[in-house]
């Protein structure tokens, strides 16, 4: 529906206003019959585009409330990336840190699917953190291994 639809509204409302004017002059009701005919025809024709355009309306608030909630979505998802920033880590893994407190790390590949995943310390010496969403490892934080202390006889 668009303007086109519209302006066909209003030519027929304007019809049938000239149609029933002409009726209320009328002095002869052979003469009015068909006239009514034609303004019931008319008004019947304005009734189905008003309802074409009813439809049209219906639709368009529809697609104007999913779009509003996309945007919603958008920018709930953006405040939420400000508060990161890619870095790498010590252990040379490129992650998304958390700007913030607690701190933490977020899986980069799960975040560029608008997926939040925290990483998860493995307690391992090479010091991995897991993603519990794709699984993915990255080295954040080795640590250094314990001496090996040498027992000597005495």
């Amino acid at each position: 529906m668009d303007a086109t639809a519209i302006a066909g509204a209003y030519q027929g409302l304007k019809a049938a206003k000239e149609i029933l004017g002409a009726l209320f002059e009328a002095k002869v009701d052979a003469e009015a019959k068909p006239k009514i005919l034609e303004a019931q025809a008319r008004l019947g024709e304005v009734q189905d585009v008003l309802f074409s355009l009813r439809e049209h309306l219906s639709q368009l608030q529809e697609e104007r409330n999913l779009l509003r909630q996309q945007l919603a979505e958008a920018q709930a998802w953006n405040a939420t990336v400000a508060q990161y920033e890619l870095a790498k880590t010590d252990g040379g893994a490129v992650v998304y840190r958390f700007k913030g407190e607690p701190a933490h790390f977020v899986c980069p590949s799960c975040f560029n699917k608008r997926e939040m995943q925290i990483l998860q310390n493995n307690g391992t010496l090479s010091g991995k953190y897991r993603c519990t969403g794709c699984g993915a490892e990255f080295p954040v934080e080795p640590r250094e291994r314990p001496p090996t202390s040498y027992f000597e006889p005495e």
